[in-house]
């Protein structure tokens, strides 16, 4: 990292360190005149300073064309992973919401089993862990040979508590991925720590970001994908009914987004009759379309229609 002594001529420099504002954070968040106040300094003197800070360490800038070059997770659903430009692309945070029983959790347990002797670690924070299906799962993506293999590889945890969560991707998770390789973070769901007994929203928001930052720093740092399921909170917008819980705070955080829905039962539905169809949607991310597509949900998993 660049040092700001090395950015600016000495006398600039000596003004804002003798002001005690010489970080990269604080001069970027005082305002022109607190730091006019503070140091006395012009105010074109300001604007080249702030120039500078934010020259030197701004982010990288990433293009969409790179990004779809990039390793991604896959779905076990070749119609999901078309419109994902091959999956969960690794590196950042995905969200998956939905109302209940849209099928958010037999996709992720899919992604899982998909991801098979490359390792997943799921954390459960409402329901116990669905070992029953995951294992209905596994048989139809994983060959007979290697179950137990595969069973060995995903690493299951249940967290109730926001703090318990923290703790545990603060400390817990960077101790596991020093020793054991995995492919996918899952988290079912993000949103049930947060929503219990919610009294300081200023604080919950803190944690939030935390929580979101300490994801993606793991994800880059060791080369895997994190993906969340996220409840949903009802809207008074007339296009839509309901959107994802934990609010602007949480949504600036994701990278990836994808809205799961219930469409209801539809009838002689390209050779399935009377079955009950949803639906995939891409709300956003730096690389995708806004694309949809239908699928329905059997006994070996997530298949579009």
């Amino acid at each position: 990292m660049v040092n700001l002594k090395n950015i600016m001529t000495p006398k600039m420099y000596d003004v804002i360190e003798a002001a005690g504002i010489c970080t990269v954070k604080e001069i970027i968040n005082l305002s022109t005149w607190d730091i006019q106040k503070l140091t006395n300094m012009k105010e074109e003197d300001i604007g080249i300073l702030k120039n500078l800070v934010a020259k030197y360490f701004c982010p990288e800038i990433v293009t969409a064309e790179k990004l779809e070059k990039e390793r991604h997770i896959k779905t076990g659903c070749a119609g999901f992973d078309d419109i994902l430009n091959g999956g969960f692309r690794v590196g950042t945070l995905s969200e998956i919401y939905g109302e209940s029983g849209a099928g958010k959790t037999q996709l992720v347990l899919q992604i899982a089993a998909q991801c098979g002797k490359d390792g997943s670690i799921y954390i459960c924070t409402e329901d116990a862990f669905p070992v029953k299906r995951f294992n209905q799962l596994l048989e139809h993506h994983i060959h007979q040979t290697s179950y137990s293999e595969h069973r060995e590889k995903i690493f299951i945890e249940h967290i109730t508590e926001s703090q318990d969560l923290l703790s545990c991707v603060r400390v817990r998770l960077p101790k596991l991925l020093e020793q054991k390789k995995v492919s996918v973070i899952i988290v079912d769901s993000i949103a049930a720590p947060f929503r219990v007994d919610v009294t300081n929203y200023v604080h919950r928001a803190e944690e939030l970001r935390e929580l979101g930052i300490l994801l993606i720093n793991i994800a880059q740092k060791y080369g895997l994908a994190v993906i969340v399921i996220n409840q949903v909170t009802s809207s008074f917008d007339e296009f839509d009914n309901v959107l994802p819980s934990l609010g602007l705070a949480w949504s600036n955080i994701v990278t990836y987004r994808c809205m799961l829905k219930r469409k209801g039962l539809e009838v002689n539905t390209n050779n399935f009759n009377n079955v009950n169809v949803r639906e995939l949607i891409v709300v956003f991310g730096p690389d995708l379309q806004n694309k949809n597509c239908k699928f329905i949900i059997d006994s070996s998993g997530i298949k579009t229609i």
